[in-house]
């Protein structure tokens, strides 16, 4: 394939390539500002009752308890620090995981393929 219908091709090619990757960073970084009202904190593990807690201080340095209903198999010893992702104006929610964790396979996809689609036409042109 030489020629115009080789440079139309490799044209189509770096513009998909390039306006994929643009569109994937920007979605991972409107996802990741979607949860700039999360915050990874400490938590410890307390027994209360005989059932697993989680016990963390929040950003307004109020103490929020919540119970832990699935600890992992080898339960942590009591005081033990968890690291928790928790929504700072509703403390209620929170996790274990990064809940935005994912944002980093969207966006590093995209810059490649950004990358790709900006070097196409140069490496093969």
């Amino acid at each position: 394939m030489t020629g115009l219908r080789g440079a139309a091709l490799l044209e189509v090619l770096s513009a998909a390539a390039t306006n994929t990757g643009v569109a994937l960073v920007v979605a991972a970084l409107l996802i990741r500002c979607l949860y700039l009202g999360w915050h990874r904190t400490e938590a410890l593990h307390v027994l209360t009752d005989g059932k697993s807690c989680l016990r963390w201080h929040t950003t307004r340095y109020e103490i929020h308890e919540e119970p832990w209903p699935d600890p992992p198999a080898p339960v942590p010893a009591p005081g033990a620090e968890v690291t928790v992702y928790y929504r700072v104006r509703d403390p209620h929610r929170w996790a274990l995981t990064a809940p935005y964790r994912m944002t980093r396979w969207l966006f590093w996809t995209g810059a490649v393929l950004t990358v790709i689609g900006l070097l196409l036409p140069l490496l093969l042109g």
